[in-house]
């Protein structure tokens, strides 16, 4: 563990949303899954797509970059990226359990929760935990998941018409 640097599993969980979890929700119909459990019209592929290149991803790698600004003072907003992966995970074991059916997502959301792990062995080899960097981190995460979603909701209307 010495040797991966935080950086590193912060990009991974960046890298396994995009290359492997947004394809996997995908191939799961999640505008589909959207629709059933939590009332949102079936916007279709190409407008969920776009919610996810244009609001969630760059987030998180809005994130990336303050972090690597200063990665000592500014490491709840990396350690905020894993945390918003875990916290997906979260979400898709509750509806996988509600529905008694695996949600779209859950497979490659393991994963975050294993960066996590890593992270959270990092930040202990590196007596870079404590109450104030996990509090921070926290919110972090949540920014990272209650910005986009803001986003989406506020510019409904314009991007609807882009996809009318």
């Amino acid at each position: 563990m010495h040797k991966i640097k935080l950086m590193t599993l912060f990009i991974c969980t960046i890298f396994i949303y995009t290359a492997f979890h947004i394809p996997e929700e995908a191939l799961g119909n999640f505008p589909l899954f959207m629709q059933q459990n939590w009332g949102i019209p079936n916007i279709g592929y190409a407008r969920w797509l776009f919610h996810n290149a244009v609001f969630f991803v760059p987030v998180l790698v809005g994130g990336l970059l303050v972090y690597s600004l200063n990665e000592k003072r500014m490491l709840p907003f990396g350690v905020g990226i894993t945390l918003w992966g875990v916290i997906n995970f979260c979400e898709h074991l509750f509806y996988t359990i509600k529905n008694f059916q695996v949600s779209p997502g859950t497979f490659s959301s393991l994963v975050f929760v294993v960066l996590g792990v890593l992270v959270v062995i990092k930040l202990r080899e590196t007596e870079s935990i404590g109450m104030k960097t996990a509090g921070l981190s926290v919110l972090c995460a949540l920014l990272y998941w209650g910005l986009p979603l803001f986003l989406i909701i506020a510019l409904s209307k314009p991007v609807g018409r882009l996809f009318g």
